[in-house]
């Protein structure tokens, strides 16, 4: 991730989660290479992003996927959530994760259509789905269960606003 969107604030753990359009809140997917297409900008993800990655699968996650680049923000994103990890792997890492650092705004075009996307889960049933934050990433409740059946439906109905990549960054708050 050349700037990944992570935050922990208190007991917040930073999810960042590949939205896939076969299962778009699923939060998992198949862990695509560090290849990127004609005309990006970072063929490999950074150091910082390579030191989590690495650190998990030293420390209890050994098959740990590789980061993927989604050229429509020009950024690195985990290919699952890095909440699945075990947590003593979580634990073992958390001092990887800038604990205040604000990552940069996304693009207008791109924040609009992630709020569009937001509006989209809320009239699908996930009335609690909250508006992005202007670093692009969604702060979800711990009520929130990306992995629900209900929530997976909303997501597949309104993959249309999601970024060419199908991957948003989400963060459960408590």
């Amino acid at each position: 991730m050349t700037q990944l969107t992570r935050r922990g604030q208190g007991t917040a753990l930073l999810v960042s989660g590949i939205m896939l359009a076969a299962g778009a809140l699923a939060g998992c997917g198949s862990a695509a290479g560090g290849g990127t297409t004609a005309g990006t900008s970072s063929a490999t993800p950074d150091d910082e992003t390579m030191s989590i990655v690495t650190c998990y699968r030293t420390h209890g996650d050994p098959s740990f996927p590789d980061p993927v680049y989604d050229p429509s923000d020009g950024r690195w994103h985990f290919a699952i959530s890095p909440g699945s990890a075990p947590a003593s792997t979580q634990q073992a890492c958390q001092h990887l994760f800038p604990s205040s650092n604000a990552s940069p705004p996304v693009p207008q075009a791109q924040f609009q259509k992630l709020v569009r996307y937001a509006e989209c889960i809320r009239q699908h049933g996930v009335p609690n789905w909250p508006d992005p934050d202007p670093d692009g990433s969604f702060p979800l409740p711990s009520s929130i269960n990306p992995k629900d059946a209900a929530n997976q439906a909303a997501g597949t109905a309104c993959q249309r606003y999601l970024p060419s990549s199908g991957h948003i960054d989400v963060h459960i708050v408590s």
